[in-house]
């Protein structure tokens, strides 16, 4: 009685069962007892009910040898046996088929042992090495990303001149998928800060540094208000970073020009300039002559003299100077007699 195996033992995927054939044959001149194989299955593998069964031959030919017997083996795990029905005629072989089945704890390199008996008088060992293909491994997983939004701005009060400490409003979100602290930079010292997302800022030569204490989740935002130590020059900007583990928010610029040019000191006084007006004499040495148009100094009337002066119309006038001179007596036929008061002069402004 022999025993044959695969001579490449049998290779077996995780989640894939494979055949294992055990082939027994009766090399002697009696028949035999009926054939009985063990196995005893390593860590990872067992073995599942396996199909099919019965004589093996060609139909419809005359066989010179008993016909080969096949049997499919029952399931089981740890020590499985199969058996034939009946015993091995002389020449007679029988294949005895377990169907194996590995799992992920399966070894590459582990041994299938096993035994064939038929009868007291024949004891064969089978030995059956299991190939296990390395599984690949599978891919790490990717870690968190991390990505924020950086803005920075200045209230409305701050935009005044006279306001030597402004404000800076800034507000960080996390945009990325990892649960990490943010850190805010600014380039200009500062006063005092506060805020309600636990921040707090510290000065760092030039500029300050503000880190906050707890970590900031995924979607949520954190405040941060800073009071500059002193005014920046005009057109000079605070430039203002955040990070949240390995991402950078684009920088933020925050300007302090002057509001409407106050910072002009030129433009904080008054227009200096006056209006010329017309020199006056204030001490007429004669009433204008109205009836010679062109006369220097005086106005030339375009329409209808102004009409006089009625008592219910007063006119705030200087008293008049006495004067010594005395005027002629008008022509007849050559001027109209004056209707003013000896002394009174019209002013007039260009």
């Amino acid at each position: 009685m022999t025993a044959s195996t695969p001579p490449d033992g049998v290779q077996l995927k995780p989640g894939e069962p494979a055949n294992l054939p055990i082939t027994v044959r009766n090399n002697g001149g009696s028949k035999s007892e009926p054939v009985a194989v063990s196995l005893n299955l390593p860590q990872g593998v067992r073995a599942v009910p396996a199909g099919g069964g019965g004589a093996m031959g060609a139909g419809g030919f005359r066989q010179q040898a008993p016909a080969t017997i096949a049997v499919s083996c029952p399931g089981g795990t740890g020590t499985v046996t199969c058996r034939t029905g009946t015993g091995l005629e002389p020449g007679q072989s029988a294949v005895l088929t377990f169907r194996l089945l590995a799992d992920e704890t399966a070894r590459d390199g582990s041994v299938v042992t096993g035994s064939v008996t038929a009868g007291a008088r024949i004891n064969v060992r089978v030995e059956v090495q299991v190939k296990v293909p390395p599984r690949p491994k599978p891919p790490e997983p990717k870690p968190p990303r991390d990505d924020l939004t950086l803005t920075a701005k200045s209230d409305d009060l701050s935009a005044f001149p006279w306001n030597r400490n402004p404000l800076v409003m800034i507000r960080v979100t996390n945009t990325g998928e990892s649960t990490k602290p943010v850190t805010i930079t600014l380039d200009h010292r500062v006063l005092n800060s506060w805020s309600v997302s636990g921040i707090p800022c510290t000065p760092t030569g030039e500029g300050a540094s503000c880190t906050s204490r707890g970590s900031l989740k995924p979607g949520r935002q954190a405040s941060l208000w800073v009071r500059l130590k002193g005014r920046p020059p005009e057109s000079v900007p605070v430039t203002v970073n955040a990070t949240l583990g390995s991402a950078k928010a684009d920088p933020a610029r925050v300007y302090f020009d002057c509001w409407r040019h106050w910072c002009d000191d030129n433009a904080l006084l008054p227009p200096t300039t006056v209006p010329s007006l017309p020199s006056v004499t204030s001490k007429p040495s004669a009433p204008p002559d109205t009836t010679k148009p062109g006369r220097p100094g005086w106005p030339v009337p375009t329409k209808k003299p102004s009409p006089a002066v009625t008592p219910s119309q007063p006119v705030q006038q200087e008293p008049a100077q006495p004067t010594t001179t005395t005027s002629a007596p008008p022509q007849p036929g050559k001027s109209k007699p004056s209707t003013r008061p000896n002394g009174v002069v019209d002013r007039v402004f260009q």
